[in-house]
């Protein structure tokens, strides 16, 4: 689970890796073909009957098949995974994760538009992908592994640990002695024996398991637990704390950890299960005999009820037994009710609770869906979602209702978490908030006293060196008055930089106060201002006529102030200036334009401009304190807009804007 940036838009399949998938014939020995996915280290093989694809063959189905059989009397067709999930190579990723969490898959199955097979991808290369494991380093392992690790003694045989694992649906048993775990069993540890024709009931747990296995603890970050995974190249880390095994952290318990971060993305996904796996699974029961339908539903890990219009129990999973503690032969063709003292306290609560909600579900033909808390034999709470869809004939008289159940425990926990997190932040910012509004108060207040305290002694100092050059004229030489000529000229120009701060100021705290506003009407009056207060200028400004927008009436015309007179200002070498105000569309954004023919700049210099006090011409050529266009990126920024110009020295200057 390498990191990538979360940038999913528009990626597809193809942006990453796929795994070769070689074909292996339907009719070949289970230990041939299981043999070819070891010598070319591949994680499936296709399956073909007479040239066509029917599934695919991995180590997990391979060795699973091989419980109470015998391998050697096996095929590939015995063991392959019929109708597997598949997209095509321009799928984009969120729609491949979809179909992983829907079909509960650890990989996908990728096809040309022709029905081509082209390779096998990983959920855990989606998840990268998508970079939702950047989530991970929230958690601590503690928080997502399996509370209930599944594990067998070192007495125990190979059998024995592959049945554990078929009957939880897991993809690794640990093996322990006075509870450290001293080994592991995975179904790529198994594989090889298979494809050899061992009798896996002959063989010792001890002699397939991996001796010393890696272990974390609790409180080791799900980050770091994943790129131990990575670096070590495997799926499962037992969890142990006070010399004792308390867990199991596998891959997949990653990806649904995370599942509880993506919350808006997985309520999408569990709209289309309702909408198709139930469906699907209804379809299923209708064209396959009773006992192929059990042996598929019997493997979802998620719990399958199917009732009859009387409330009978017809169809139960082992998921749905173990739930509520039950057998088969307990509630088969029998209604909650009769089945029930049968469940011990308080999880026949529960059951009720459950047969209540399958009733009102009959009168919900787009079925309903509801949650509860379902206590576990171990004691620790099991939190349910339930889907349920009652089905009528053609004739409009009920035939079936169909539950299905998913555990969201883990989702409950992330979004417990999740929510404790947002109270916690939200009195962090509005703590901030405060401390922030307390500053900027102190800040005014700062600035309004800098202003006094500085223009108080600039008057002086202007005052008393223009009475000196007044009265004593006559008594000083041209360079004594020329010295005072620059103390009077610098204490104005730090008037005027006092003056422009303030503004500036203001400008940054001014509440905005948004009205639609005619910006070719606002433009027109700035430019008569400047017309006015330079008549004898030749100058030709052009405004744009329509030009229209939302926002500070005040601020917006300071905008124009500034951009249109430094376009006055820096024409003024010209004959005759030309100075414009547009606007254009380009992919629907609107940008305003400022736009003349005065003397330019070096582009070089253009992520200067925006700067206080940083000024690229000299002031003797142009006067100005460098603060008009910070203050206009203030301004701009605070309406949700940017601002950018382009020049060349001698070639004019334009300045874009934009408004949020």
């Amino acid at each position: 689970m390498n990191g990538t940036a979360f940038d999913p838009a528009g990626r597809s399949i193809r942006s990453i890796r796929l795994f070769p998938l070689p074909p292996v014939d339907a009719t070949m020995p289970l230990t041939d073909a299981l043999r070819v996915l070891l010598d070319q280290n591949v994680p499936a093989a296709l399956v073909r009957l007479q040239g066509t694809v029917i599934g695919i063959l991995s180590e997990r189905s391979a060795v699973g098949a091989c419980l109470g059989a015998d391998a050697s009397r096996l095929t590939a067709r015995d063991a392959c995974l019929l109708n597997p999930p598949a997209c095509g190579p321009d799928t984009e990723l969120r729609e491949a994760y979809r179909l992983l969490v829907r079909h509960d898959s650890r990989d996908l199955l990728v096809c040309e538009a022709d029905g081509r097979p082209t390779g096998l991808v990983a959920e855990s290369d989606i998840l990268s992908a998508l970079g939702m494991e950047h989530y991970a380093h929230l958690d601590q392992v503690g928080q997502v592994m399996s509370l209930r690790p599944r594990s067998v003694a070192e007495t125990a045989s190979t059998e024995d640990a592959l049945r554990v694992m078929r009957r939880h649906d897991i993809g690794s048993v640990v093996v322990v002695t006075d509870q450290w775990p001293v080994g592991i069993v995975t179904f790529h540890d198994l594989s090889p024996r298979v494809a050899r024709g061992e009798r896996l009931h002959e063989l010792p747990v001890t002699d397939v398991m991996v001796r010393d296995p890696i272990t974390i603890a609790p409180h080791t970050s799900v980050w770091e637990a994943s790129q131990i995974m990575h670096r070590a190249r495997i799926r499962h880390l037992p969890v142990v704390h006070h010399d004792r095994l308390v867990g199991m952290l596998a891959e997949h318990d990653i990806v649904t950890s995370l599942e509880g971060r993506y919350v808006a993305f997985l309520r999408e996904i569990i709209v289309e299960q309702e909408r198709e796996l139930i469906a699907q699974q209804v379809h299923i029961a209708r064209r396959e005999s009773e006992e192929s339908l059990r042996r598929i539903i019997d493997a979802s890990p998620d719990m399958v009820i199917v009732k009859d219009p009387q409330g009978c129990w017809q169809i139960a999973n082992r998921a749905a037994l173990e739930l509520f503690g039950l057998d088969h032969d307990a509630c088969h063709g029998r209604a909650e009710e009769a089945f029930a003292d049968r469940v011990p306290q308080p999880r026949r609560e529960a059951l009720l609770r459950y047969a209540a909600a399958s009733r009102h579900a009959w009168q919900s033909p787009d079925g309903l869906r509801h949650s509860d808390r379902v206590p576990a034999a171990e004691g620790a709470d099991v939190h349910v979602e339930f889907i349920e869809k009652p089905m009528f004939g053609a004739d409009g008289a009920p035939s079936m209702l169909v539950t299905l159940g998913r555990d969201i425990t883990d989702r409950v926990r992330a979004e417990d978490a999740v929510r404790a997190l947002n109270a916690s932040l939200e009195e962090r910012v509005a703590q901030r908030t405060r401390e922030l509004r307390a500053t900027l108060a102190e800040l005014e207040t700062f600035n309004y006293s800098i202003s006094h305290d500085l223009s108080t002694p600039l008057r002086a100092i202007d005052g008393f060196s223009g009475i000196v050059m007044q009265d004593y004229a006559d008594q000083l030489d041209p360079q004594a008055l020329e010295y005072l000529r620059r103390v009077r000229d610098a204490s104005r120009r730090m008037a005027r930089m006092i003056d422009d701060l303030l503004d500036l100021s203001r400008h940054s705290r001014k509440p905005l106060e948004r009205s639609p506003l005619d910006l070719s009407a606002m433009a027109r009056s700035v430019a008569d201002e400047l017309v006015h207060g330079d008549p004898g200028r030749q100058a030709h400004i052009h405004v744009e006529p329509g030009i229209e927008a939302e926002g500070d009436p005040g601020l917006l015309r300071t905008v124009l102030q500034n951009l249109l007179g430094n376009a006055w200002k820096f024409t003024r070498p010209q004959a005759c200036a030309d100075i414009r105000f547009s606007m254009r569309r380009r992919q629907g954004e609107r940008i305003f334009t400022v736009s003349d023919n005065g003397v330019g700049f070096d582009a070089a210099h253009a992520a200067h401009l925006f700067v206080p006090f940083q000024r690229y011409h000299a002031e003797e050529d142009f006067e100005g304190s460098g603060i008009g266009l910070s203050t206009v990126q203030r301004i701009i920024s605070r309406h949700g807009g940017r601002i950018w110009a382009e020049s060349a020295p001698g070639q004019g200057c334009s300045f874009h804007f934009t408004l949020g």
